[in-house]
């Protein structure tokens, strides 16, 4: 890694140091939508309205992340990384104690879009400051032990939610993603560097940032890899939409239960990141996803066969837990794929990623809850069909990749 942290230590722990930094930042989703799911009941009698208009607000926060990336991908393209990094995690900060003041549902919703859309800065940036520094195999690699760094998050922040929710009123929860968020703000301020020096920046101002997003929208493979990468997030967040009512409610799990299954299955996806590392010393990231994708596919078909056939409740443990455990092979291998079609393209390429990503989850979060608060049949249902249409799409990804001279190496 040539880019040398602000710490300005020994390359060993400079890098370890780094590559914790942009960590946190990628972090921010799984924390700030992870941390509160078991305190959604006790915000739904807090604002007087159903579950399913609390739940909207996991969409709210999705399209703000969606629309954050898209323009800021760009945007960081001609402006560099680092100031939208400060602009966008001090934002962050202040949106989060917003949310602990708000007395209004239709405030919370607004505010965590404004939360979404501040917190893209880290996420979107992130995935760009990795192209900028690192590229193929080693892209792969960097991008595996992030998300094994993000896979954290969800083991921390079910545990801490359900305490939360247990001994402490929801505004709790936001006040430490507040922490959170200064902690975000320290990373960009004392750690990360500018990685995109001026002279490889682009140009063109608004008309430029448009015309950056137009070419990476017309790259086919690109395009490919980065849809089949989204359906198998919207898979994910499938069960993460609605895991708090299934597990609470279908399967009987008290608030810390629900916490403990979550982070067990969280810690499924930080074990498959690590091995992911070592299997890319033997395997192309091409095959590795698509064989995850494809053992992915078999468990939820599985899974969801229990849930209609009305199989004990504990399968739909087993089941979540199981699916969780093929993600650490498919998130790295993914956005290396993708990005290795853009050259030169860093920040364009990680907005339209993040914007197909978020924008399925914010199109998964009220499907989930279709059903109602006593059903596991629509989280299963839609985890099968986005694995299936990941595999798809990944195979077609990977033949046009091949015709196209991928950057892959």
């Amino acid at each position: 890694m040539p880019v040398s942290s602000r710490l300005g230590l020994a390359p060993g722990p400079d890098r370890v140091f780094f590559v914790l930094a942009l960590g946190v930042l990628s972090a921010v989703s799984p924390m700030a939508t992870d941390m509160y799911l078991a305190s959604m009941p006790a915000m739904a009698d807090f604002y007087g309205t159903p579950a399913s208009t609390i739940q909207l607000s996991l969409s709210a926060y999705m399209i703000g992340m969606a629309v954050g990336q898209f323009l800021l991908g760009p945007v960081s393209d001609m402006w560099g990384r680092h100031r939208l990094l400060v602009a966008g995690t001090s934002v962050f900060l202040l949106s989060s104690i917003g949310i602990v003041f708000s007395a209004d549902v239709g405030l919370l919703l607004a505010l965590r879009v404004v939360q979404g859309f501040a917190g893209a800065a880290g996420v979107v940036i992130s995935r760009a400051i990795v192209a900028d520094i690192a590229q193929g195999i080693e892209a792969a690699k960097m991008y595996s032990l992030l998300g094994t760094i993000i896979s954290v998050a969800p083991i921390v922040a079910p545990v801490l939610g359900g305490l939360i929710a247990t001994w402490a009123p929801w505004q709790a929860v936001f006040w430490v993603l507040t922490g959170f968020g200064a902690l975000m703000v320290a990373c960009v301020v004392f750690v990360i560097p500018e990685t995109l020096p001026p002279e490889r920046r682009r140009q063109g101002g608004i008309a430029g940032t448009l015309s950056l997003a137009g070419a990476v929208l017309a790259n086919r493979p690109f395009m490919a890899w980065a849809l089949a990468i989204s359906l198998s997030f919207g898979s994910l967040f499938s069960y993460i939409s609605a895991s708090s009512f299934v597990m609470q409610n279908v399967v009987g799990l008290s608030s810390i239960g629900y916490s403990i299954v979550f982070a067990t299955a969280a810690f499924g996806s930080v074990v498959s990141s690590l091995v992911n590392v070592r299997l890319l010393n033997r395997f192309s990231p091409t095959r590795i996803i698509i064989a995850a994708l494809g053992v992915q596919g078999i468990v939820n078909a599985l899974g969801l066969t229990g849930i209609l056939l009305g199989a004990p409740a504990w399968t739909i443990v087993v089941h979540v837990v199981c699916s969780q455990a093929c993600v650490g092979f498919l998130m790295g291998n993914g956005i290396a794929l993708s990005q290795a079609q853009v050259p030169g393209r860093a920040g364009s390429g990680s907005a339209v990623q993040g914007l197909l990503q978020f924008l399925v989850a914010a199109a998964v979060s009220p499907l989930a809850g279709l059903g109602g608060e006593h059903t596991a049949a629509p989280m299963g249902v839609l985890m099968f069909g986005f694995t299936t249409a990941a595999l798809l799409t990944a195979l077609l990804a990977a033949r046009w990749s091949r015709r196209s001279r991928p950057h892959e190496s």
